[in-house]
């Protein structure tokens, strides 16, 4: 288990913030092998329906943005990014719900240049919710 300071600056690597940010901690990091993080549903959270449940296409945002983790940017201050290019075999079993914490836990299944197959498999406690692979591509930052 990673302490909160590490998980913080983990997080940082991706290009997104406040609320659009869906990972909230990473609990296990192996830069460019295995990532494993979570988003816990609690009153308020902007990302539930009004019903209470956590959307599916947030969900595989969820996976995607966990996933974008193990891109390798050249540089650690480098402003270059990962996109979702594409989703494969992704299979939803169920939801998750007001009160649950997903956990969503990421590998490296092959790297072809810029463009990154990622595996990932969404979790509540026992339940799997989903699981899939994603494409992702590494795009350089602005300015460049």
């Amino acid at each position: 288990m990673l302490d909160a300071e590490r998980s913080r600056e983990i997080l940082t690597r991706l290009p997104h913030a406040g609320s659009a940010r869906l990972p909230q901690r990473v609990t296990h990091f192996e830069p460019g092998v295995r990532v494993i993080a979570e988003h816990t549903l609690a009153a308020g959270d902007p990302s539930l329906n009004d019903a209470g449940a956590f959307p599916a296409f947030l969900l595989v945002e969820l996976m995607a943005q966990t996933g974008g983790l193990l891109i390798e940017r050249k540089e650690l201050d480098s402003t270059d990014y990962g996109v979702l290019a594409a989703i494969q075999r992704m299979h939803l079993h169920a939801t998750a719900w007001l009160g649950e914490t997903v956990q969503v836990e990421c590998s490296l299944a092959r790297r072809m240049g810029d463009l990154y197959r990622i595996d990932c498999r969404s979790r509540v406690g026992e339940r799997e919710i989903a699981h899939g692979s994603l494409h992702l591509r590494l795009m350089p930052g602005p300015g460049l």
